[in-house]
């Protein structure tokens, strides 16, 4: 296990386990998702809604009806698309979210199309939406070469005239990064719920920008591996490779509230055109 946690992991490798699948974890992690007191999985309530609105501004619905929302989690904003009047369908990995969100929408009246899968192999159809958005820094745990494969994925998928709506993280929020390892004991918590070692570690892999949130957690019995990968970008680097899949020239935002973008700025928006 020293060796393992000292050694550099082949980027974007996947990790034995998935926290999305794991037993004890995706039931925190969809907890994580449904709080909005707190900007963790899921943004604070205040800024959903003020995300909304602009949004909703940028992209009114009776010019954009047909919204596709990628990576939707337990269906946060696609109810209040849906509230404000779009046609909605959302994709998510996670069966747990897609089962509550199912039941949420049902509940509440609301006729979303939810389907549990990857939208990385999910057939998104051809000019299909007039809006697609990937909210809260998705595309930064994939790969160059399936990022691109999400972009002409979802360059198919619009209609002509549609619009792709996503943020990311930028070089900014890991300006004082350091590599670290650490060890603790975990118990009755996010992580474990039975008691054990828990190693991480984080990484930079500076040829990318891509950093490694690294995990083990040791039990008697087994061990469970987790992999966090997260890649940065600055605008000029993601518009370089849209134009590739065939967007149009992008307008660059602070985040997905419609901010300005600075050099400050941890996160971007971007808003390109089929």
């Amino acid at each position: 296990m020293i060796n393992k946690i000292k050694m550099d992991v082949p980027i974007f490798s996947p990790s034995q386990d998935s926290i999305w699948l794991d037993a004890h974890l995706a039931p925190n992690m969809l907890a994580a998702h449904l709080d909005t007191e707190f900007d963790g999985a899921t943004r604070n309530a205040k800024y959903i809604n003020q995300s909304m609105k602009w949004l909703i501004e940028t992209c009114p619905v009776q010019d954009f009806p047909k919204l596709l929302d990628l990576g939707c989690g337990p269906g946060i904003y696609a109810e209040k698309f849906v509230e404000a009047g779009y046609q909605v369908k959302g994709i998510d990995f996670s069966a747990l979210s897609i089962d509550y969100a199912k039941k949420a929408a049902q509940e509440k009246n609301l006729s979303i199309d939810y389907q549990c899968g990857d939208y990385l192999q999910a057939d998104l159809g051809k000019e299909q939406y007039d809006i697609i958005v990937l909210i809260y820094c998705d595309l930064g745990v994939f790969s160059t070469e399936d990022r691109k494969r999400v972009f002409q994925k979802v360059y198919r998928a619009l209609k002509k005239g549609g619009r792709f709506i996503f943020d990311v993280f930028t070089p900014q929020k890991y300006a004082n990064f350091k590599a670290e390892n650490t060890w603790q004991l975990e118990e009755n918590n996010f992580w474990t719920q039975k008691a054990c070692l828990h190693l991480a570690a984080q990484k930079k892999y500076p040829e990318t920008n891509t950093y490694l949130d690294q995990h083990y957690l040791i039990y008697p019995d087994a061990i469970k591996e987790f992999f966090i990968w997260e890649t940065v970008f600055t605008p000029k680097e993601l518009l370089t490779e849209l134009k590739t899949c065939g967007f149009a020239d992008g307008e660059v935002f602070g985040d997905i509230r419609g901010t300005q973008y600075t050099d400050d700025s941890e996160t971007l928006c971007l808003v390109v055109e089929k």
